[in-house]
């Protein structure tokens, strides 16, 4: 019986959250407050709100630009891999870089959406 309540005390105290949980909500409560001590400020400045939002449209402009980059080189890469490819092998190594660069920027694509 005795070491079964000893049982039965452990579990309950191994069951409860761990110190670094703990420290882990602190962390989140913390961070949920600056955030919201940030917003308040933004929201405070019709200016800065709107330098925010002009950066933030550049920098998404420059992700689109940089994708569309990405997309020309590997169009390039495919071009230097099929002229440098043996003539018996240029028909599938073409196939294989469509295939291949198809799926790539088809990624591209959606993880931009």
């Amino acid at each position: 019986m005795k070491k079964d309540v000893n049982e039965y005390i452990s579990n309950i105290i191994n069951s409860g959250p761990s110190e670094e949980m703990y420290f882990e909500a602190i962390h989140d409560v913390f961070k949920d407050l600056i955030k919201e001590y940030i917003r308040k400020k933004i929201n405070e400045d019709d200016e800065l709100k709107k330098q925010i939002t002009e950066v933030l449209e550049e920098f998404m402009e420059a992700k689109v630009k940089e994708y569309d980059s990405l997309a020309k080189m590997a169009k390039v890469t495919a071009k230097i891999g099929i002229m440098s490819a043996p003539s018996g092998v240029k028909q599938e190594a073409l196939n294989d870089f469509m295939e291949t660069f198809k799926k790539e920027i088809e990624e591209i694509i959606k993880s931009t959406l």
